[in-house]
């Protein structure tokens, strides 16, 4: 395949968009995203897209690397180095490909500044953070004095023209004037936002208030007896403290920081038809994680139930790729790490050897994907959970106490009614179990011994879990700083 004939690949990644707010999903949440629903009726949406682990770092290495978190062993955020090593996806891109290669925005590597294959980076928070400096804004990133963590609703500290998202925007765009027009090109996009704090700029900060906005969904196994594990993160964290009141408005911001995305996009995608680049660029929008916005009583991620573990999913091709149909929605489980060997393909490269995704490009063209495959995932360092998709059956494991969960994924979405106890549901219970221990058995992870998942204790001592400020004290940050934090 000639270089004229790779299709430009742009890689939309939004920090902890749930999969289920979008226009087009037309569920619970009214959120509006008129350019993301464009790209779902123009290409394929997979519907049950999870994250192997819902955890940022992580999430970055396996879309740089096709591993899941299992297989490179760091089911969970750190600063230690990425273990990205030799053949990334941008490497493999611009080695083999001929490929001009950017990522621009929370890229969350570590160092800091390694490139990972990238010809060039424009970080956030560090470059972005530098360009304030030299605006009336000066040092007022998170200026309001909430931690990145923190829960609780805001309003942007600095105007629209001066947030990271319309930053990340801007020198997405500057990248497409510089670029080289001889060489096809992969921009990796990733928006720190709708992440917690909870604050869009205005006037997206008030663009939901004559919204009707759903309340959390709360399954009754939650009311009846939380798993150790999440009780823990709800003591620790704070999440009891939040009111009624506050959720309503914690919903509203987190619409309108997604709104504020979506139409900042619009920016984005006109400038690829103006320079008639659009039909010749692959897009794929998707996010590292979700999260769960008080559904069950929680915030944040790191768990597999649907609002943290699943993800939007949208691959938009260029006009010459293959597609059954526009408007194209899949229902077979996938994850982030299909992402990698799905942009080799799409640059006419075989991935290499050992990659744990598969490309989605074969069900995109025949207009179905593979009902019997079963996808698993870990978070945690052997201490947290695991979880088996597939058969139309979501399989949960927590490691503190041993406790599994069962889900319906077409009847029961949300996972509200937890079908682990009853006879009926033991074969695929059964049969879900077994994969997960089979996945986690070939990488050596700790939570399964002698072919059985483990179980292990977990202090619950209130007042030293109260104790505990995971989430806060990560205010205004300047002169590039990175996040130097593992939350």
């Amino acid at each position: 395949m000639s270089e004229t004939q790779r299709p430009n690949i742009v890689l939309l990644t939004a920090d902890q968009w749930r999969g289920d707010c979008l226009g087009c999903e037309s569920g619970r949440h009214p959120v509006m995203t008129p350019h993301i629903n464009q790209l779902a009726a123009e290409g394929a949406r997979f519907t049950q897209a999870y994250a192997d682990c819902p955890i940022c770092v992580p999430q970055r290495i396996s879309m740089l690397t096709g591993w899941t978190a299992s297989h490179f062993g760091r089911p969970y955020n750190s600063l230690e180095r990425l273990p990205v090593e030799g053949a990334s996806l941008p490497g493999l891109l611009t080695r083999q490909a001929g490929y001009q290669t950017r990522a621009i925005g929370k890229m969350h590597f570590q160092p800091e500044r390694a490139r990972f294959g990238f010809e060039h980076i424009a970080l956030h928070p560090n470059d972005y953070v530098n360009w304030l400096e030299d605006t009336p804004y000066a040092g007022m990133y998170r200026g309001h004095g909430l931690g990145g963590n923190e829960v609780y609703p805001a309003v942007s500290a600095v105007p629209e023209r001066y947030t990271h998202t319309h930053w990340i925007i801007d020198e997405s765009i500057r990248f497409l004037e510089t670029r080289d027009p001889d060489n096809p090109f992969f921009l990796w996009m990733v928006f720190e936002a709708p992440h917690s704090p909870f604050d869009p700029p205005e006037p997206y900060d008030r663009m939901y208030d004559r919204f009707t906005i759903p309340a959390p969904a709360r399954g009754d196994w939650a009311a009846a007896a939380m798993p150790p594990w999440l009780a823990a993160r709800v003591i620790a964290q704070k999440f009891d403290q939040v009111t009624p009141e506050m959720l309503q408005e914690i919903r509203r911001r987190y619409y309108g920081q997604i709104s504020h995305i979506d139409y900042q996009l619009g920016r984005f995608l006109g400038e690829l038809k103006t320079r008639g680049l659009y039909d010749d660029t692959l897009i794929v929008f998707t996010a590292d994680h979700g999260e769960h916005l008080g559904d069950h009583g929680l915030f944040g991620k790191a768990t597999f139930l649907q609002s943290s573990g699943r993800v939007p999913l949208i691959v938009r091709p260029p006009h010459r790729t293959p597609l059954a149909h526009p408007a194209l929605e899949l229902d077979s489980p996938v994850l982030t790490v299909d992402l990698f060997p799905t942009l080799l393909q799409a640059a006419g490269l075989e991935p290499p050897s050992g990659v744990d995704g598969h490309s989605l490009l074969p069900a995109m063209s025949e207009g179905h994907g593979d009902a019997d495959r079963i996808v698993c995932g870990e978070a945690g360092r052997g201490d947290g959970t695991a979880f088996a998709l597939g058969r139309g059956f979501k399989y949960l494991y927590y490691a503190a106490g041993g406790i599994e969960q069962l889900f319906d994924t077409r009847s029961d979405p949300d996972d509200l009614h937890d079908l682990a106890r009853r006879d009926a549901n033991a074969g695929i219970l059964l049969e879900l179990r077994q994969a997960l221990v089979g996945t986690l058995a070939r990488f050596g992870r700790p939570m399964v011994r002698d072919g059985e998942l483990v179980a292990v204790g977990l202090e619950m001592d209130e007042y030293a879990l109260r104790g505990r400020n995971e989430c806060a004290w990560r205010g205004p940050l300047r002169y590039g700083q990175g996040y130097g934090t593992v939350i």
